[in-house]
């Protein structure tokens, strides 16, 4: 389970929260993507996400 509060700007995006991983234990997590000169893709902040929830972190 993650639970997360997306930020934008201009050619910036931030996503930070807190996720469950595989084991159960509970992981605070924060990322940054862009330059500030070009679009971002949120959708690679919520796989990162996903990644940090999905994983044996132990």
């Amino acid at each position: 389970m993650v639970r997360a509060k997306t930020g934008t700007l201009a050619g910036v995006s931030t996503l930070a929260g807190l996720a469950y991983d595989a084991d159960g234990r509970l992981l605070a997590f924060a990322f940054m993507a862009g330059d500030g000169k070009g679009p971002v893709d949120p959708g690679k902040l919520d796989q990162l996400a996903a990644a940090v929830a999905t994983c044996g972190c132990g």
